[in-house]
């Protein structure tokens, strides 16, 4: 198996202890700069309001299977969790694609760390990334608050 960067992070956090547990509600913006070689993937990528970032956690620890959560003090299996730490260090941000600048990507809501090389970018759809039994619930509970 072998894995091609496409493209690296320029993030304001530098370490694993400066980035958020979970990029989720973070307001920073970092930028995704796509390699020249791949920039025509890019085509078209504007029509995604949100975009599944999958990239290598480059500071991770490797051996660990077992781990401690920032949520618990109980161990849970590396399978189990989010954890960066994991034989394959293979993280997943769903980020908020605020601009496209050429072959840089502007974005929001990540945890990746300054020099993660991105492995992969996808366009996020509810309509196909959300279980239905989610997505219909929270359409109905939508439906009844109004």
């Amino acid at each position: 198996m072998e894995l091609v960067p496409i493209g690296i992070f320029h993030s304001p956090y530098k370490t694993k202890d400066e980035a958020p547990h979970q990029g989720r509600g973070s307001e920073v913006v970092a930028y995704i700069e796509v390699f020249e070689k791949y920039i025509q993937g890019l085509k078209d990528i504007e029509e995604a309001k949100y975009l599944i970032i999958l990239y290598w956690a480059h500071q991770a620890k490797r051996d660990v299977l077992v781990t401690k959560t920032p949520f618990s003090d109980v161990p849970k299996g590396v399978f189990a969790c989010r954890s960066p730490n994991r034989p394959n260090p293979i993280l997943l941000d769903v980020a908020e694609l605020v601009d496209r600048k050429g072959n840089v990507l502007v974005v929001k809501g990540i945890d990746a760390i300054d020099s993660s090389p991105v492995l992969d970018i996808k366009p996020f759809y509810a309509e196909i990334d959300v279980p239905k039994e989610i997505l219909f619930s929270s359409v109905v509970r939508k439906e009844s608050e109004t």
